[in-house]
């Protein structure tokens, strides 16, 4: 999935955390505390529609509270991000528009720390739609001021562990965007910070376990510590059996470990999972079969990677998907040639 990893970069913001100084009954009340978590494990296991079944039910236990729909727009931008297709964004800006105003009314009636934190929310999400459609400044602009929101959140009260994630995750890429100057005195690198961060939020957080989890173990990739990411993406496919968001992680881990032969079967998972869907722009499976012509390529496999590249060469896709991909395209076709290549030369030993 080409923008899953950079879009968790980003995808931090996008907290059900506690907020600070007063509490409304959404984090009072521990029947809707636990039909919150449910709404959110029943998205990491791909359960869209059973989502927003329980989304009903805790409007009726929360009516006009901010959360409810500040939820049901993660968990549409959740299924965008899964499908990696624009089907609920009308739905998603309903939703976030009825946030915005719901949190509006909640800083006017005093609740003032809760509010901004549900607008940092909001922010969040709008940095997450900018970098979607490769606005990357306007994705950094609105991500800062999210980051800015969380950070007040923390300095109220420190016990609130959700707004690690974000704030962690800023640490981490901050510091990221800045490596070639971390040398400096006065330029710190809080990589290793932000990454602890994180793993606060994964095991002390309320309602960000699952986020957390995803979030560092793509993270970990990118500081070469894929070993601790299968780790992490193994222990949430336990929880969450066949869950895209941890088979990601787990077989982009596997590679850049190089276990080619345990990476293989997990793209495969991916790719039946992908084709049986019956939303799907075909966008994720253009990438895996490129991902796994590369792998049997390098296992010196070029029959079976033949056969990858060749599936993905052989998708059609629509006008939108075809420009999203032109570059993978490009890549599949210098795979046909290298595996034709390689299969030749196996024959002529």
């Amino acid at each position: 999935m080409q923008h899953l990893q950079r879009t968790l970069i980003i995808l931090c913001t996008l907290l059900i955390a506690s907020p600070s100084w007063s509490r409304t009954a959404a984090f009072e009340d521990s029947t809707a505390k636990e039909t919150i978590a449910r709404v959110l494990e029943l998205a990491f296991l791909l359960q869209y529609e059973e989502a927003f079944a329980e989304l009903d039910t805790l409007e009726m236990i929360l009516p006009d509270n901010t959360v409810v729909p500040l939820l049901r727009a993660g968990v549409y931008y959740c299924r965008t991000l899964d499908h990696e297709d624009e089907v609920d964004m009308s739905d998603f800006e309903q939703q976030y528009d009825k946030a915005w105003h719901s949190a509006e009314l909640l800083k006017a009636s005093g609740e003032i720390a809760e509010a901004d934190l549900y607008f940092g929310m909001m922010l969040g999400f709008r940095a997450l739609l900018h970098q979607r459609q490769d606005k990357w400044w306007p994705a950094v602009r609105e991500g800062m001021k999210s980051v800015k929101y969380l950070k007040s959140c923390l300095r109220a009260d420190s016990s609130y562990t959700d707004a690690l994630l974000g704030v962690g995750t800023y640490k981490y890429w901050s510091s990221r965007a800045t490596d070639f100057i971390n040398w400096l005195p006065l330029i710190p690198d809080q990589k290793n910070k932000g990454l602890d961060l994180m793993r606060r939020a994964m095991d002390e957080g309320l309602f960000t376990r699952e986020i957390s989890m995803s979030t560092l173990a793509w993270t970990l990739i990118d500081y070469n510590r894929p070993a601790e990411a299968v780790d992490l993406s193994l222990e949430g496919l336990k929880k969450y059996p066949g869950s895209r968001f941890f088979l990601w992680t787990l077989a982009a881990g596997y590679s850049r470990m190089q276990k080619l032969e345990e990476a293989a079967p997990v793209y495969i998972e991916l790719y039946n999972s992908t084709v049986a869907l019956e939303r799907n722009n075909h966008y994720n499976e253009m990438g895996i079969c490129k991902s796994l012509g590369k792998i049997y390529l390098k296992l010196n496999r070029p029959e079976e990677a033949l056969i990858w590249i060749e599936k993905g060469l052989n998708i059609e896709l629509d006008s939108q998907v075809l420009e999203r991909r032109k570059e993978t395209i490009k890549t599949l076709k210098n795979l046909d040639k290298r595996a034709r290549k390689q299969i030749q030369k196996k024959a002529g030993n």
